[in-house]
């Protein structure tokens, strides 16, 4: 009898110590889950503050241009930021890259800085005539707009925009999102702050200017 419970407790204890490295494996996982989940916000956040004053410069909607930039390159920025893989025929200013796509070499535009890539984006966007005509000015909605460049010819992938769309809905839309909120919150507060300021000066400038004997 002695012997049987020692077996059964033998067994328990195993089963707890495979629960316990279940737990331990799940619980890894999920934090490597959440480690990838930071830095693609980080690095959404990083396109961000490059891209949104010069792309509301030229109309484009900054959605729509971190994810075309994230489905062109990754989640990593090159150090030469072709980050668009834009075609150039200019020996000096450009980079050959065997395209596994079109399986030959071709080149592509490099950059000194993540702003001048944003700004050569939005001017090749805005200098052919293909988008303009496919509508990509008549509207600021990012999925219209997205499917005016894929109309206008930007890539050869059948597929392009199905996949910069599912990059746009799930990663770049909803933390582009929070960034505006954050902002908005970010500007309310600094009204409240002048205005509450201004009411300090004001107060201040009435109680100096009362009778001594008010």
């Amino acid at each position: 009898m002695r012997k049987f419970l020692l077996v059964i407790s033998i067994f328990i204890l195993s089963l707890e110590n495979i629960g316990f490295a279940v737990a331990s494996t799940n619980n890894s996982i999920i934090s490597v889950k959440d480690t990838e989940t930071i830095k693609r916000e980080d690095y959404i956040r990083t396109l961000y503050k490059a891209f949104d004053p010069i792309c509301r410069k030229y109309g484009i909607n900054t959605k729509v241009a971190i994810s075309q930039a994230i489905a062109e390159q990754g989640w990593k920025l090159r150090e030469d930021y072709r980050i668009f893989n834009i075609a150039s025929t200019s020996p000096t200013k450009s980079k050959l890259v065997y395209d596994i796509g079109e399986q030959r070499y071709r080149r592509y535009r490099i950059y000194s800085s993540l702003e001048q890539a944003v700004e050569d984006y939005c001017k090749v966007l805005s200098s052919y005539y293909t988008y303009r005509e496919n509508g990509l000015f008549d509207t600021f909605d990012p999925n219209l707009q997205m499917e005016a460049i894929a109309k206008g010819g930007y890539a050869t992938d059948p597929h392009y925009l199905k996949l910069v769309t599912s990059v746009m809905d799930k990663y770049v839309a909803p933390i582009v999102d929070n960034i505006r909120e954050e902002e908005a919150l970010a500007r309310r507060s600094e009204e409240l702050q002048s205005v509450a300021s201004v009411s300090s000066v004001e107060a201040q400038h009435i109680r100096f200017c009362l009778p001594s004997s008010y």
